[in-house]
């Protein structure tokens, strides 16, 4: 893909979470937003005015009709992947919002056009991006804490009135609940740490929502090796939390806040005293905006022109939907482990 001009990007999906993506391509000087395509009308032309960008209410016209380089996919579960695999066919490289599609084989079918088109496909797994999480990674990747034990994340949010109402209450829409939202970004940042797993045992419940999908998901999953995440997503965290902890031999490195609502990001990195007592710990807060949306568009833009970078690619999003699967199919056989050789979907 050709460097010398600005990468011209079609934005699908206008919402909060587009919204986002596009100020992130505003802020990158080597892309530009061409187009912006949501069934709403009135999103699609108050976001594209903002960016001189063409407007469009329908997506396939926008993939078809549209000379862009990248393509943003950021709208409701049910049109992630058939938008995903239109432009990944129509030769644009594409960033699509996690979890990439309500269930496994929709997911598998954008990795598979991904490989076909030899275009790039990444999953929008931006608290990868968030600096105590990366934080968090790089210590355990630089054996900072010893070999690694296990995972501990919690993740929630209380809702608001009317939000049994949303899209997200609708499986024909969303695939599941708390789990396929804020569950999805925990498994991928336990897959990112421990690599794969072996086994989970889960449970869900709907405990307050009415709703026909969980507002609640608990899970442990065990690596071949023995460790193991221990994962509790809610819809009932009255009081936003996000929460994830790195536990080794020699210490443990803890993730807490996201900013905005979710409380000050903090990194501490504890470790272990050989001769007992409290942990030395050093502790860091990032007081400033949000960039990791930012840092995730600019990694996608070095993808898409061949170069290395991090991030959740196609595989990845793949491989965090097998596993959500695998922790519907526990929860509905009332904690039945399941494996790895298991294939429910």
């Amino acid at each position: 893909m050709s460097v010398d001009s600005p990468h011209r990007v079609l934005l699908v999906g206008a919402g909060g979470v587009g919204q986002k993506r596009a100020a992130a391509v505003a802020a990158h000087e080597s892309t530009t937003l061409a187009a912006v395509c949501d069934v709403e009308e009135t999103l699609a032309t108050r976001l594209a005015n903002d960016h001189g960008a063409t407007v469009y209410t329908d997506w396939s016209s926008a993939v078809g009709e549209t000379d862009v380089d990248l393509v943003i996919v950021s709208t409701t579960h049910d049109a992630l992947s058939k938008v995903s695999v239109a432009a990944l066919q129509a030769g644009r490289h594409v960033l699509c919002e996690k979890p990439l599609g309500r269930n496994r084989d929709e997911v598998a079918s954008a990795v598979t056009a991904a490989g076909d088109s030899g275009r790039v496909l990444r999953a929008g797994y931006n608290h990868r991006f968030h600096p105590a999480i990366t934080g968090v990674h790089d210590a355990a990747a630089r054996g900072e804490i010893g070999p690694l034990i296990s995972v501990r994340g919690r993740y929630g949010h209380g809702g608001r009135p009317g939000y049994d109402r949303e899209w997200r209450a609708d499986p024909d829409v969303s695939g599941g609940g708390e789990l396929l939202d804020q569950g999805a970004h925990l498994l991928d940042l336990s897959l990112w740490l421990l690599g794969s797993f072996d086994s989970a045992v889960a449970h869900t419940q709907t405990a307050f929502w009415d709703m026909p999908v969980e507002d609640n998901a608990f899970a442990l999953l065990r690596t071949d090796t023995g460790q193991v995440a221990s994962l509790h997503v809610s819809w009932t965290q009255w009081r936003n939390l996000f929460s994830f902890e790195v536990c080794g031999k020699d210490g443990y490195a803890l993730a807490e806040g996201l900013g905005g609502s979710y409380g000050p990001e903090r990194l501490t990195i504890g470790r272990r005293r050989p001769e007992g007592g409290v942990p030395q710990e050093q502790i860091r807060t990032f007081d400033g905006l949000d960039d990791s949306w930012d840092l995730e568009w600019q990694a996608f833009v070095q993808a898409a022109e061949g170069g290395v970078s991090p991030g959740a690619d196609g595989a990845a999003g793949l491989a965090t939907m097998e596993w959500i699967q695998r922790i519907y199919a526990s929860s509905a056989a009332s904690g039945t482990p399941v494996g790895i050789a298991d294939k429910p979907w």
